[in-house]
């Protein structure tokens, strides 16, 4: 993962607790900052990471994420409240899988449920879809306190005004009463199925995104799912687990203690002994390997890497596909040795 040191262009207000920060890359990075819709970008902040989704289309030739400040959240809460324009961040260069395929010669509908700053994600990717697909369908469910807590009102607003025809957005109200009581309230199992009554036809949906806490992941993916939508045409990031490591990783009797392991990373191998005790990115750090992490819980992409020989025990996570486990990836976060020899590669995924 490669960091630059970026100035801060311009910040913007959304809410009383949330801000668009823009940054500042020099035309010659514009090539190691270019990104997809829906990846994001990794903030190193006193030795601390913090994932924050791009927010904007990358047709617009901007780089900005959006900010909500957490409770508790010492970082989310410096930027929010503290950060200056003209300051400068140690930001890593875009990554991440979260997004849907570009299709801009087909007729298609797609939805997309989030909360918060859960947005973040799908602005970009629904700003980039309207921007290029010309038949496109795209429904955004999006749940918030009260209509003075939600993120890019105004970026939403302008998007319903320019592209009429093509986005729908819902808002749904936990502290806040509408007329029509299917808008108040969180999106559980019930309120899913009255969005499909009274709202959409899945039948009609070719693709869903899910971004928000892990709780309305679970439900609404499984919901989805059951309505059916394949697995593979649903999307899901994210924001704000409650997981935490040790929750995640499954404990197994046939682990090795000790293993030799050979990590590529950036181009260059290193040999060391991985105890079972660390999972890799903390055996990595110990032997000043600059891994590449974030989250270190299972529930983002910094760490995909490829075991190329030998096997790993995974715990439960929230990134890989069937796909991606046939083609022996894993995340190095919440992986611990299975065999006495490892060879892991950062590089080739």
């Amino acid at each position: 993962m490669k960091f630059h040191v970026l100035k801060i262009k311009s910040i913007l207000r959304l809410t009383t607790d949330s801000v668009q920060i823009t940054f500042d890359i020099p035309e010659h990075l514009h090539g190691d900052f270019s990104y997809a819709p829906g990846q994001y970008i990794t903030l190193d902040i006193d030795g601390e990471r913090r994932d924050y989704s791009l927010c904007t289309s990358p047709l617009n030739k901007e780089w900005s994420i959006g900010v909500k400040a957490m409770p508790n959240g010492k970082i989310s809460t410096k930027l929010v409240f503290d950060l200056k324009e003209g300051n400068e961040l140690k930001v890593s260069t875009p990554h991440g899988r979260f997004g849907i395929p570009s299709k801009p010669n087909e007729k298609r509908t797609l939805i997309a449920f989030t909360a918060g700053s859960g947005i973040t994600p799908i602005l970009s990717v629904a700003e980039f879809t309207l921007q290029t697909e010309e038949w496109v369908n795209f429904n955004i469910f999006y749940v918030n306190k009260t209509e003075n807590s939600v993120m890019f009102k105004e970026k939403l607003a302008e998007l319903k005004a320019k592209y009429p025809k093509n986005i729908n957005i819902y808002n749904f109200y936990t502290a806040q009463n509408q007329e029509n009581f299917i808008y108040n309230g969180r999106i559980d199992e019930k309120k899913f199925d009255l969005i499909l009554n009274q709202i959409l036809d899945i039948n009609e949906v070719d693709e869903a995104m899910i971004c928000g806490p892990e709780e309305m992941i679970i439900t609404l993916a499984n919901k989805i799912h059951t309505a059916g939508i394949v697995e593979k045409h649903i999307h899901f990031e994210l924001f704000n687990p409650s997981i935490k490591q040790d929750q995640v990783f499954e404990k197994h009797e046939d682990e090795v203690k000790e293993v030799s392991v050979k990590v590529t990373l950036d181009g260059e191998e290193n040999e060391f002994i991985w105890n079972r005790e660390k999972n890799l990115i903390d055996a990595m750090l110990e032997h000043n390997i600059d891994a590449p992490y974030s989250c270190k819980g299972g529930v983002c992409s910094s760490c995909m890497c490829k075991v190329t020989e030998g096997e790993v025990n995974i715990g439960d996570n929230f990134v890989l596909t069937d796909s991606d486990y046939k083609d022996g990836m894993t995340l190095a976060c919440i992986s611990r040795p299975k065999t006495n020899v490892l060879s892991i590669d950062f590089d080739d995924i």
